[in-house]
């Protein structure tokens, strides 16, 4: 390789990596308790894992054209519903006509066709639901992550004002 095109390849791949650094800089400050994971070898370069009731658990990859996807099981509907709704806008997802807080148990999703980002919310039977985006640009995972993060911590202190049993 000629030593101009090698030093260039080699720039490069120095901010690709500071990419993906930061990236896993920005998810873990909008979500806090996420962490990195060892990343099984045939997924994403970065794999970070979150285990926290009142907020979930699963994963969130960090993909080689920096498109990440969320996977959250086991969070309150409460949170779903709120952070979804103020991050989106009402009645944004396909299904719901009103509040997510709203709508009744089941399946909600949105494809935003600029970016081919796919996201799913799934509102739980009983008090517990589900949060999936894929091949989303990593800017739109942290808002995400962070309405959702909002979203709990605004109860949490409502549960506090009001002295009601916590989660």
């Amino acid at each position: 390789m000629k030593p101009l095109v090698e030093k260039a390849l080699l720039e490069w791949k120095e901010a690709f990596d500071r990419t993906h650094e930061s990236a896993v800089n920005v998810l873990t400050l909008a979500l806090p308790g996420l962490a990195v994971a060892k990343t099984p070898s045939y997924c994403c370069p970065v794999t970070l894992h979150i285990d926290q009731p009142g907020i979930g658990e699963g994963k969130v990859c960090v993909d080689d054209d920096h498109r990440a996807t969320v996977e959250l099981d086991n969070v309150p509907n409460a949170v779903i519903a709120e952070g979804v709704d103020e991050l989106f806008g009402i009645a944004w997802f396909d299904g719901a006509d009103g509040p997510l807080a709203d709508a009744g148990p089941g399946s909600y999703a949105y494809d935003d066709e600029s970016t081919a980002g796919e996201y799913e919310v799934v509102i739980g039977t009983h008090g517990i639901g589900r949060v999936y985006a894929a091949y989303v640009p990593v800017g739109y995972a942290v808002e995400l992550l962070d309405a959702l993060t909002s979203a709990r911590e605004r109860q949490e202190a409502e549960l506090a004002v009001s002295g009601a049993p916590g989660r």
